[in-house]
C-alpha cells in the first residue's frame, strides 16, 4: 500500500514529465521550417544564332539558321527574343516571280554592313553557263561560309530569267516569255528599239513596252533599292571582257572593273564591236550609285570556275 507521502512524490513526477513534454511541443511549433528550393534548369543560349525573332502574342515556333548544317527552334509565348547575327548566316528568299510564275530566288551569305550582289542568267538559256557558275559559287559558299568577310553580306541571284533558261539552251532562250531582253528593260538610257548593227540579232527580241515593264526587272530593281546594294556583278557570256556601269562609266565601276581584271584573264577595257547598249542593269545600278560591272565568261559553255573563285574573293574584299 502506497503511503500518502509516496503518492505525492509520484504525482509530482508525473506533472514534471507532462510539463517537459508540453514545453518540447511548444518549442517545435515555434521553430521555422527549412524549405530547400528545387533547382530549375537555366536556358541555354546559342552564341551564333542568325536573326532576330519577334513572336506574336500567341505561342510560335521559329526556325533560326545557325550554320549550313545546324538549325535551332526558338519558342516563346509572348516575349521578344533577340539573337545575335552570325557571320556565317545563310538563307534564301524569293524576291519576285517571272512571267510564268517561276520564283526569283536570292541566296544570302554573311550578315555584314556592306551589301554586295551577283546576278546571273539575265539572258536565260542563251547564257546558261552563267547560271551554272552562280550555282557552283553558291555551293562553294555553303561549304566555306568563312570566305565571306565579317563586314560583308553577299547576295546571289543565280537566274533572273528562269523562263528563258527553261525554254532552250540556245538563241531562243535569250528573251523572257514576253520576248523581252531583260538587259534592255531597265530605266537607264532605255529605248523602245535600237540599231542592231554590231549587236546580238539572232532572234526577234524587244526592249519591252516601257522601262521596267517586265516582272523580272521590277523585282530586281526593288531588291537593289531595299537592300542598299553597294556593288554588283552581272555575269554574261561570252568573250568580250569586263564592262563598267555608266555612260560614260562612273569612277567606282571603273575601279571595280580594274580590280577584277587584275585577278582574272578577262579583257579590260572590253572588246567593242559598235553595239549601242540601252536599258542595261549595270547602267541603272551606276545611276543609283552602285558600283557595277558586266563580266563576260570566255565561252558559252565554260564556267571559268577557278578564275571566278578569284573574282569572288576580290569582289568581297574590294573597297571603293
Amino acid at each position: 500500500m502506497i503511503s500518502k507521502k509516496n503518492l505525492k512524490v509520484i504525482i509530482a513526477l508525473e506533472i514534471l514529465i507532462l510539463g517537459i513534454i508540453l514545453l518540447a511541443g511548444i518549442r517545435l511549433l515555434l521553430t521555422p521550417s527549412r524549405i530547400v528550393p528545387t533547382p530549375t534548369a537555366s536556358p541555354v543560349h546559342s552564341p551564333t544564332a542568325a536573326q532576330t525573332v519577334i513572336p506574336s502574342s500567341s505561342a510560335i515556333s521559329t526556325t533560326v539558321e545557325i550554320t549550313p548544317t545546324q538549325s535551332i527552334i526558338l519558342s516563346s509565348p509572348t516575349a521578344e527574343v533577340s539573337v545575335t547575327p552570325s557571320p556565317t548566316a545563310q538563307q534564301s528568299l524569293i524576291i519576285g516571280k517571272s512571267v510564268l510564275g517561276n520564283p526569283l530566288t536570292v541566296y544570302q551569305f554573311g550578315s555584314g554592313q556592306t551589301h554586295r550582289m551577283i546576278v546571273a542568267g539575265i539572258h536565260g538559256g542563251y547564257e546558261w553557263n552563267t547560271v551554272q557558275l552562280a550555282e557552283k559559287l553558291i555551293e562553294y559558299l555553303k561549304a566555306n561560309p568563312s570566305a565571306v568577310p565579317l563586314e560583308v553580306t553577299l547576295y546571289i541571284l543565280p537566274s533572273i530569267n528562269p523562263d528563258g533558261y527553261d525554254k532552250e539552251f540556245g538563241a531562243k532562250g535569250r528573251a523572257n516569255t514576253n520576248g523581252v531582253d531583260i538587259n534592255r528593260n531597265f530605266d537607264a538610257f532605255w529605248k523602245a528599239d535600237w540599231d542592231r548593227k554590231g549587236c546580238w540579232n539572232m532572234e526577234p527580241i524587244t526592249a519591252g513596252a516601257s522601262p521596267n515593264s517586265e516582272p523580272e526587272t521590277r523585282a530586281l530593281v526593288s531588291f537593289l533599292m531595299e537592300y542598299d546594294i553597294d556593288a554588283l556583278i552581272s555575269y554574261h557570256s561570252a568573250a568580250l571582257g569586263i564592262f563598267p556601269g555608266g555612260q560614260p562609266p562612273d569612277a567606282n565601276s571603273v575601279h571595280l572593273a580594274e580590280a577584277l581584271h587584275k585577278v582574272s584573264n578577262y579583257p579590260y577595257p572590253p572588246l567593242e564591236y559598235g553595239c549601242k547598249y540601252t536599258g542595261q542593269l549595270i547602267d541603272w545600278a551606276s545611276a543609283h550609285e552602285v558600283a557595277a560591272v558586266d563580266i563576260e565568261l570566255t565561252t558559252h559553255s565554260e564556267l571559268d570556275y577557278e578564275t571566278n573563285l578569284k573574282v569572288l574573293a576580290r569582289f568581297m574584299h574590294w573597297a571603293r
